[in-house]
């Protein structure tokens, strides 16, 4: 099983002869600091393809005289997380590490693309009890082909990376006093991608299509962080209430990207942009199915254990639990499987050619301000719904709709937000709000339909419904008095 390690670090740029300077200022009051210099030989591998590249993934072999063997680096939201395997005396990658990273590779072979040479002076601040804050790592590096073309043979940098007792603000002291002694933040997302592509992930212009490609390629990171953390931390379902938190992230960045796709939908060419919608549903239904239970499981404990003694006749708590944990666990394997099969990978490595180079119309490379109509009219679109759900005698579905119209409102003011500036916070706040009262409204319609369905199956053994009649109950007026505050705030 890989170690993992959750990285926080920042990366600058320096000259040649660039002087760090005294390390004492870096310390706070009562740290201390060591250094040490050692030397670093970090093979690469990828297909030949680049596939791991194209998802932002990097696997190295690491020999030397620290930290050394198999590391894969994974993109994250204002991190990036490593997993390590010992090196196990073979140049082979661990089977565990292979399998995981098939979807992405596909049967392509892996080998060495390129190795990283580094001299790397290390300095560590340790806090009072020897713990460690931040290390700061001077590394001078030296790029050497193993078959794939050099693009920058050396270069110097600067990582500062928090330690377990490290925090924003150790961070930030670390940071103004490398800026000012000369050192720039660096515009280069690893050392890999500095030295096979020489090209920052930075557009050189400023339109649409730029903001545009920033959102996808932080959604595409989501996806790809999404398929380790899924994939690496079992389901044990019985040991606790808590929902897979990487199930719930991974939906989310599934919805957002069908939500521009289908906003902004004139910006992108039709048939991949629908075929990548297509896909994306496909498995934000596979994650669904797991996420939605496990909500359902903490809701409706928490809907038992609220309800008076006297009203809960029979074993409730355990018969909802039980069926709703053995439908989560069946699913759970479902979803584990699927992400093992051919439509994934496809799926996947899909995903890396969007984050590359979106398939853009014309119309994309207009100015960003184009993006404001798009919203303007997703806004316009979720007051539709819910107008439509006030006249409608069987609201639950109008109001579904209008839930989804408003993440996708929602949604497409953050993808604009560099356009829209404070106006998309505003859009943004607004259609969260409404997103949460929607939610309450459908999580208590999903809960009164198995709610429903255990008591038909609790009356076909004999037993006592009466208490499921007072939890759906308890439901449909949560239900409704969720949709009476989600159109009040329609005209607040």
């Amino acid at each position: 099983m890989a170690d993992t390690h959750r990285e926080i670090e920042t990366k600058f740029d320096v000259a040649p002869d660039f002087t760090l300077g005294g390390l004492a200022d870096f310390a706070a009051p009562g740290c201390s600091a060591q250094s040490q210099t050692v030397q670093l030989a970090s093979a690469y591998y990828d297909t030949a393809e680049q596939s791991l590249l194209g998802s932002r993934l990097t696997l190295r072999r690491r020999t030397g005289e620290a930290d050394t063997g198999w590391h894969l680096k994974v993109p994250g939201a204002g991190f990036r997380t490593e997993l390590h395997w010992p090196l196990a005396g073979h140049d082979e990658a661990p089977e565990e590490l292979r399998t995981l990273i098939r979807p992405f590779t596909g049967s392509a072979e892996l080998a060495p693309t390129v190795t990283l040479r580094t001299s790397r002076t290390i300095h560590r601040v340790l806090a009072a009890d020897g713990r460690l804050v931040f290390e700061l790592a001077d590394d001078e590096v030296r790029a050497v082909s193993e078959g794939a073309p050099v693009a920058t043979p050396r270069w110097r940098e600067v990582e500062v990376e928090l330690g377990q007792v490290g925090t924003a603000a150790d961070l930030d002291r670390a940071t103004g006093l490398l800026l000012a002694r000369g050192a720039f933040p660096s515009r280069w997302s690893s050392k890999l991608q500095r030295a096979l592509v020489g090209q920052p992930d930075d557009p050189a212009e400023h339109t649409a299509a730029t903001i545009l490609t920033s959102y996808l390629r932080a959604q595409c990171d989501a996806l790809t962080a999404g398929h380790f953390a899924i994939s690496l931390k079992p389901f044990e379902p019985g040991a606790t209430s808590q929902p897979h938190e990487a199930i719930h992230q991974t939906r989310v960045a599934t919805r957002r990207l069908r939500a521009a796709l289908r906003i902004f939908a004139s910006l992108f060419e039709a048939e991949p942009a629908g075929r990548l919608q297509d896909e994306l549903a496909w498995f934000a239904a596979e994650l669904g199915e797991v996420r939605d239970r496990e909500v359902l499981r903490s809701r409706l404990a928490r809907a038992i254990d609220e309800l008076p003694a006297y009203l809960v006749v029979g074993p409730i708590a355990d018969r909802v639990d039980e069926v709703l944990l053995s439908e989560l666990r069946q699913h759970a394997d479902a979803l584990l499987a699927t992400m093992r099969d051919e439509r994934y990978s496809v799926l996947v490595q899909d995903l890396a050619r969007w984050r590359k180079q979106p398939p853009f119309t014309p119309e994309a490379a207009g100015p960003p301000d184009i993006l404001a109509g798009y919203v303007a009219a997703a806004e316009r679109k979720v007051a539709k719904r819910m107008a439509r759900s006030a006249g409608n005698h069987s609201p639950d579905e109008e109001l579904h709709q209008a839930r989804k119209a408003g993440k996708r409102a929602r949604y497409a003011a953050e993808a604009a937000a560099p356009a829209l500036g404070k106006q998309a916070s505003k859009i943004a706040k607004r259609a969260s709000r409404l997103q949460t009262l929607l939610g309450e409204h459908q999580d208590a319609v999903v809960a009164t339909e198995l709610l429903r369905r255990i008591a038909d199956q609790a009356a076909d053994d004999g037993q006592n419904t009466f208490t499921y009649g007072i939890l759906v109950a308890d439901q449909r007026r949560t239900a409704a008095a969720s949709a009476q505050a989600a159109r009040a705030s329609m005209t607040s």
